[in-house]
């Protein structure tokens, strides 16, 4: 599956194990300071945190956490239902979590883990102080003659006070003396109790078959076969109603060691039972929308891929939602989590008396299964949906909607697996979202195939980076006129370990499409300076001055200036001999640290270089307001003009305006992609001052390109 989206931030261990610590202090009392509580929880939640990010998940941390819960007396009636509340909502946030893959689905299946062994602890513990108070019981009975009516007495009533159903039978299995709470647990009264054989009232009609019934456990132990038994069971009163109790059984022996009774402890867990079952629940649902959750929707496409013929269709939708920031942001939280639980009903209500699911698996992000699904057509299916979900509901008196991008795979059965599916519609949901909102798409396995290919790269250039298999060459960038040097341009070149070679751009567009161009920004800009410097101190001529292109979040990085400034100082490079080429698309973004971070690198003495100019008098608006030194024109606009160099094309009549006023600024018009010498002709004719290409020179080290 794709990586989870980012959590909100701000949240430690110790701020989690605040909060933890005053709900956990709501449920029960606890014989410790709040210092030493938090102390506690803080070392559970670090417990978790490596039980989360270890793969596969530690279920086993889990369990030995939810065990110390229950030693240190946290088992207050809504201490683990607030326990997971707290933590489903704050281990996502957790910056030690960030990092793991699949984030949600490990953290729902260790807090599963964690419901169920806390429940399996107290129901233990349960056991345990059983056992403990009916051998002490018994051992009162049996004690010497000497204490025998005291050792009676005191029997007599804990016997009969006991919250613990007990009953005393013979070896033929009539009831001799039972207790209250024995009696209230099978519905009856001592009276009726006593005499009746003990299996009748063990019995359970809703006991399902494969199951082996209270009753059964008794036999086994009247026949010897067993001396002692633990059993969880239903159990019918004599007035129908159905409980589920635990049940312990053993013999009682005389003083000289003979058989002579079987004593049966019990104790109704109907509530501990239906809380089981709750937070088994909670743990495969989404707790907001009540739709099943990732790792519920995982588990049953898993099955449904295993249980289908290989040559089923299955289809699986991802559903994200367009600007959901914009409700939450706008009107408020909870108007959009009001939003989702519509959307989850909607969604549910289409797929109605199918075999589907719909689950939620991220904050704005559903996903449909569709099993068996050969007929229906998926474009209808993809407007019905939108449709459907661009209704708009209603918030107090604000109606509020969203559209969404849909990306739907229909796959055979046979060959593949849960997890490619999911990646395929990924892959598909985003192709849709690039497009536009309220888009849909359909999964392409050639475009699926070159974007895996793509992300392969992307994913090794960090230690591309650290192998030194990155590194630059120069272009020049001459003047139209007299062919004459006027800067070196810096490309980027990785060679990899097989022999190809990645280029500039493509290198570029895959650090940016990561996020790790931020992180490359200042050793791209050291080792380019570095190396330029180096290359200088072979020249005895003037040298030319050096141009580096930034990409559009290097542009908006608001430490832009300082990596700047700390290249120039570590190289020894003058700011005056530095262009830095600025993406047009990073301005018109909006972003406020772009318009800053070009003012102040222009009042070190760096020229600015607008890149990607089109044909349009669109950014002519940043040459008043900004200190721009060039502007350089978009790559596919000279690559359209070398196809058409007609002076009458419609493009070329523009752009030879758009240069004569661009340049009666005093900024300098710079064009890329310049091979032929017809082309150079061109645009010298068109009023361009200076331009790089293969018929200026090919990209070379340093010292061969000058």
């Amino acid at each position: 599956m794709s990586a989870d989206p980012p959590a909100q931030s701000g949240l430690t261990v110790a701020g989690l194990a605040h909060v933890w610590a005053a709900a956990a202090s709501q449920t029960t009392y606890l014989p410790v300071s709040g210092d030493e509580l938090e102390q506690l929880l803080t070392r559970l939640i670090n417990r978790l945190v490596t039980a989360v990010a270890a793969a596969p998940t530690d279920e086993q941390a889990a369990i030995e956490v939810a065990a110390e819960l229950v030693a240190r007396d946290l088992t207050g009636s809504s201490s683990i239902s607030r326990s997971l509340e707290v933590l489903e909502d704050g281990l996502p946030r957790l910056a030690e979590l960030q990092h793991v893959g699949q984030r949600g689905a490990a953290i729902s299946r260790v807090l599963s883990t964690l419901a169920g062994g806390y429940a399996e602890v107290l129901r233990q513990r349960t056991l345990d102080e059983q056992a403990e108070v009916t051998q002490a019981l018994l051992q009162a009975k049996l004690g010497t003659e000497r204490e025998l009516w005291i050792s009676e007495a005191r029997f007599r009533q804990v016997f009969s006070e006991s919250a613990v159903g007990i009953a005393i039978s013979d070896l033929g299995g009539t009831v001799v003396t039972a207790n209250r709470a024995f009696a209230r647990i099978v519905g009856r009264t001592v009276d009726d109790v006593v005499g009746t054989a003990l299996p009748k009232l063990l019995y359970s009609a809703d006991q399902p078959a494969d199951e082996p019934t209270l009753g059964e456990a008794y036999h086994k132990l009247a026949s010897g076969e067993l001396t002692q038994f633990r059993r969880q069971g239903q159990l019918t009163a004599a007035s129908d109603e159905v409980a589920w109790i635990f049940l312990a059984g053993f013999l009682l022996h005389d003083p000289e060691g003979v058989p002579t009774h079987h004593v049966i402890t019990t104790e109704d867990i109907t509530e501990l039972h239906l809380l089981q079952q709750e937070l088994g629940r909670q743990g495969l649902h989404d707790r907001l929308t009540g739709l099943p959750n990732e790792y519920y929707f995982m588990s049953r496409l898993k099955d449904a891929l295993e249980a289908a013929d290989p040559s089923a269709m299955i289809t699986v939708s991802r559903v994200n939602l367009d600007s959901f920031s914009v409700i939450n942001d706008g009107i408020g939280v909870t108007a959009g989590d009001f939003l989702l639980c519509s959307i989850a009903a909607r969604l549910q209500e289409l797929f109605a008396g199918e075999r589907a699911m719909v689950a939620r698996i991220a904050s704005d992000d559903f996903a449909i299964l569709i099993e068996d699904d050969t007929q229906r057509d998926l474009s209808q299916l993809a407007a019905t949906i939108n449709t459907r979900l661009s209704e708009p509901v209603y918030f107090g008196n604000q109606g509020i909607a969203v559209s969404v991008g849909i990306g739907l795979v229909r796959r055979r059965a046979g060959g593949i697996s849960a997890g490619e599916l999911i990646r395929a519609a990924n892959t598909t949901l985003h192709r849709a979202k690039r497009v536009g909102p309220g888009q849909w798409d359909l999964y392409d396995m050639e475009y699926d195939i070159r974007q895996r290919e793509r992300c392969q790269l992307a994913a090794e250039i960090p230690g591309a980076w650290e192998n030194g298999e990155i590194d630059v060459h120069y272009q020049p960038l001459c003047r139209l006129d007299d062919g004459g040097i006027v800067a070196l341009a810096a490309v980027l070149r990785w060679e990899r370990a097989d022999g190809s070679v990645v280029g500039h751009s493509d290198f570029l567009e895959l650090a940016e499409q990561t996020g790790l161009v931020v992180s490359l920004g200042q050793w791209i800009l050291e080792k380019t300076c570095s190396v330029h410097v180096q290359a200088l101190n072979h020249r005895r001529e003037k040298p030319p001055l050096l141009r580096v292109d930034l990409t559009a979040q290097l542009s908006q990085d608001p430490d832009l200036v300082g990596v700047v400034r700390a290249a120039l100082v570590a190289t020894g490079l003058g700011a005056q001999q530095l262009w830095l080429g600025v993406p047009l698309t990073a301005l018109t973004r909006g972003h406020g640290d772009v318009v800053d971070n070009v003012r102040t690198l222009a009042e070190l003495g760096i020229k600015i270089v607008l890149i990607g100019a089109q044909a349009d008098h669109g950014y002519l608006a940043y040459l008043e307001d900004l200190p721009v030194g060039a502007v350089e024109i978009a790559p596919d606009i000279v690559a359209r003009i070398a196809g058409r160099p007609g002076n009458d094309l419609l493009v070329a009549r523009a752009i030879r305006q758009v240069i004569s006023l661009v340049r009666s600024t005093g900024v300098t018009v710079i064009v890329p992609g310049v091979d032929t010498p017809e082309q150079a002709q061109w645009w010298r004719d068109a009023g361009a001052d200076a331009a790089l290409g293969t018929h200026f020179g090919f990209p070379a080290p340093p010292f061969d390109s000058h």
